[in-house]
């Protein structure tokens, strides 16, 4: 046991792991949201639901990366922060959405529009991680020597 909190402690100093738990946590917000408006309940189509629902998850995403992965660079406003996170995940939001538009067109099954909004996501993530790295918390990043 002690073994294994040792090992986790170890994960959590790197930046890139600490990024990835909350991206789950975003990403479980999302993809329960996604599947209660877009598949369950069919309140909006799919294609709209990935929208509503990843912007729920950008928002959670942000403020828990902020926090905990990136821990925010008092240099840089959080609105300035929130407003080039939501610039560099375009991609990953782009992605999602038009993975899913494509997979309604052609197709209503559920199982289809899961796996084509899990492929946006996968995707997504390598475009957004070089993003926040690279531009939303960059400052912090110059100024900082921590592990990625």
């Amino acid at each position: 046991m002690h073994q294994l909190l040792r090992i986790a402690h170890a994960l959590w100093q790197r930046r890139v792991y600490r990024a990835a738990l909350m991206g789950v946590v975003g990403l479980v917000t999302q993809s329960i949201i996604f599947a209660i408006l877009g598949l369950w309940l069919a309140i909006v189509r799919p294609s709209t639901a990935v929208l509503i629902s990843t912007e729920i998850g950008l928002i959670t995403n942000f403020y828990l990366n902020d926090r905990f992965s990136f821990t925010g660079n008092p240099h840089t406003p959080l609105s300035r922060r929130l407003m080039r996170y939501h610039t560099t995940v375009l991609g990953s939001f782009f992605c999602q959405w038009f993975f899913v538009f494509i997979t309604e067109q052609i197709t209503t099954n559920m199982y289809a529009l899961s796996a084509a909004y899990a492929a946006g996501v996968l995707i997504g993530f390598a475009i957004s991680y070089t993003g926040y790295r690279l531009w939303v918390w960059e400052h912090h990043e110059a100024s900082s020597s921590s592990k990625i």
